[in-house]
């Protein structure tokens, strides 16, 4: 019977933790888009996080810019907090030892930074502000180079 009571507490333990941790579509609580995906993987994680900065240049001539460029980002922030739960591809093929525990917090850096500028970018554009807005943009580009360079070479 102990068995048993521990076989069924390990499952519903197991339940929880999956649906604690399931991945949750930036969309899921926009009830107008339901076509949005959590992304599988860190590549597909950047592809999304790339489309939203994207988007924006179909906006510059739109009458509510400021306000939709804003949730344009937010949306894509959703896809660098996603981003951050995953390890690049790089960085997995490195043997166990300090050089990929050093890695690993490099990229963690790299995301958490890239997170900020994503926050200032939306700060930018709710705040109407163009210079702040290219100041943020030339940060981000920043960003993806260090860590194209350090963390993409094989896929670009």
């Amino acid at each position: 019977m102990k068995r048993e009571s521990l076989h069924k507490l390990i499952a519903l333990g197991a339940a929880v933790g999956v649906l604690g941790v399931a991945p949750v579509s930036p969309a899921a609580e926009d009830e107008k888009s339901d076509t949005k995906i959590a992304p599988k993987d860190m590549a597909e994680a950047m592809d999304y996080m790339s489309g939203s900065l994207k988007g924006l240049r179909r906006l510059r001539r739109d009458p509510d810019r400021w306000k939709k460029s804003a949730a344009l980002v937010a949306e894509g922030s959703q896809y660098v907090i996603a981003a951050m739960k995953m390890v690049p591809s790089e960085i997995q093929k490195l043997p166990e030892g300090p050089d990929k525990i050093k890695a690993l917090a490099d990229s963690r850096r790299l995301m958490g930074l890239t997170l900020a500028g994503y926050a200032e970018l939306e700060l930018a554009f709710l705040a109407e502000d163009e210079d702040k807005v290219d100041d943020a943009l030339d940060k981000l580009k920043e960003l993806k180079a260090e860590s194209h360079e350090k963390y993409n070479r094989g896929d670009e």
